[in-house]
C-alpha cells in the first residue's frame, strides 16, 4: 500500500472512530456570525433570556449556576426569562421559522412552558434528546443583524458535558 492510500485509511478509521459529541442539527438558514453557548463542567443549566423584537428572537442567554453567560445575538427588543427551579431541567422544545427564528417553546419537567415570541411561522420543528435522561444544555446556532437566523439544541446529562 502507498503511503497516501495508508494516509487516507488512517483518516477514514480515525473518523469512524470517532463518537459524534454535540452533533448539530440546525434549524433554519446557517448563515451569519456562529455562536455555541458555553456549559461550565458541573453547573445545570438554570435560566434562559430571549430578547424578541417584532416577532423575531434576535438574542440569547444561558445561565448555568448562580451565573449568566455572555449574550449572542442582540438585545434588541423586549426580554423574555425562563428561570427553572430545583430540579428542573428542559426536555424538549419547538420553534418556528421563516427567514428568522420567530419562535421557540421550551418544555420542562415540572411540566410547564415558556413561549419565545409568539407568531407561528412556516417552519416548524420539534427538538428533543435521543436519551430519555438527557436534558437541555445550550443552544449553538447563526445570527446576523436582523435576528437569529438558525438554531441548534444541545442535549446531555444533567451537570455533565454534551454528548447529542
Amino acid at each position: 500500500m502507498s503511503q497516501p492510500q495508508a494516509m487516507l485509511l488512517l483518516l477514514i478509521l480515525a473518523v469512524l472512530g470517532t463518537p459524534a459529541f454535540c452533533s448539530e442539527n440546525y434549524y433554519g438558514r446557517t448563515t451569519g456570525t456562529h455562536f455555541c453557548t458555553s456549559i461550565p463542567e458541573g453547573k445545570n443549566l438554570t435560566g434562559i433570556r430571549m430578547y424578541v423584537r417584532n416577532n423575531i428572537i434576535m438574542g440569547v442567554q444561558m445561565k448555568h449556576g448562580d451565573q449568566w453567560g455572555s449574550l449572542y445575538g442582540y438585545s434588541d427588543g423586549s426580554l423574555e426569562e425562563l428561570e427553572l427551579n430545583d430540579g428542573e431541567d428542559i426536555m424538549s422544545l419547538y420553534g418556528s421559522y421563516n427567514s428568522y427564528m420567530r419562535q421557540i417553546v421550551l418544555y420542562t419537567t415540572r411540566p410547564r412552558d415558556k413561549i419565545f415570541g409568539t407568531a407561528k411561522a412556516n417552519n416548524e420543528f420539534t427538538d428533543y434528546p435521543q436519551d430519555p435522561s438527557h436534558v437541555l444544555l445550550g443552544f449553538c446556532g447563526y445570527y446576523v443583524r436582523g435576528g437569529f437566523k438558525a438554531i441548534s439544541a444541545k442535549w446531555g446529562s444533567p451537570g455533565g458535558k454534551c454528548t447529542e
